[in-house]
């Protein structure tokens, strides 16, 4: 029997509460972007809006100029050799394909969420404000947290989220990138509910989730793909926005499900969503 495939445009699972009583959510949209941002209450909600606006604006448009000089960047399904003198977006993306062998619009999403989280934790603390950020953007996450938190996980978007993955406030900054073959509008080779990756560069955990689903076309095939994120582990970005150290970039862990099984490595500790 064929899955269903769930390509509804209403996103739906940000109905469930995603956020503490000091924080507050704001919904920006740009063109394909649709930003979910989670962050202190204290913020002005009109200023922020505005301020990410611009910077959605600006990444985009330099997206779309390199875009628009070499479109084998947007539609290449194998990695591209990144172009000389290309911003810093555009190097993490066809670097991320490099090392997922996909191509680079496959970490569009997630660069674009880190980028985002990271200009906004910069000016909420210039501002001296709390500055944990979430920026989700279609299930690609980035969090930059002082505490714990829980993401929760939904194969099924006609199910309730009862099961999430909790995050130790030592894991972040980090990324939470997904990629499903039942779930969107996005292309897999795979048929996985979830592919889920954790690690500290998001265009990398994008690029990976997506080659994961790839590669997940039976439950036989968990072991497969967890091995291979064993190995992915050692993988490194140079130049991660957020700085720090580049060799910490690599894969820190991995969530799999298909067909009513699940498979898990790294640092995930599943949690009940109550």
């Amino acid at each position: 029997m064929e899955k269903e495939i769930y390509q509804s445009p209403y996103r739906t699972y940000r109905t469930e509460k995603t956020h503490t009583s000091s924080e507050q959510k704001i919904q920006i949209i740009v063109e394909e972007t649709d930003l979910l941002l989670t962050l202190t209450d204290k913020a002005d909600k009109e200023e922020i809006a505005a301020f990410c606006y611009r910077e959605i604006r600006e990444i985009r448009n330099l997206i779309k100029c390199w875009v628009t000089m070499y479109p084998q960047i947007q539609h290449s399904l194998e990695p591209v050799p990144c172009p000389s003198n290309t911003p810093l977006c555009i190097q993490m993306m066809c670097k991320a394909g490099q090392l997922a062998h996909v191509g680079p619009f496959a970490a569009v999403a997630g660069t674009i969420a880190q980028f985002i989280a990271a200009k906004l934790h910069a000016y909420l603390t210039e501002k001296k404000l709390p500055s944990d950020v979430i920026a989700e953007n279609g299930g690609d996450i980035f969090c930059c947290s002082e505490k714990e938190r829980i993401i929760g996980i939904l194969a099924n978007p006609k199910e309730q989220c009862t099961v999430g993955i909790k995050l130790k406030k030592e894991q972040f900054p980090l990324s939470i990138c997904s990629s499903s073959a039942t779930i969107g509008h996005s292309l897999s080779f795979g048929n996985g509910d979830l592919a889920v990756v954790l690690a500290k560069n998001a265009s990398l955990a994008d690029a990976l989730a997506t080659r994961y689903g790839n590669l997940l076309k039976s439950k036989q095939d968990i072991n497969i793909v967890l091995e291979q994120a064993k190995k992915d582990s050692k993988l490194k970005i140079e130049n991660n926005p957020f700085g720090g150290d580049s060799g910490e970039t690599g894969v820190s862990g991995v969530f799999l499900q298909i067909d009513g099984s699940i498979g898990a490595w790294g640092e995930i500790e599943l949690t009940a969503i109550r």
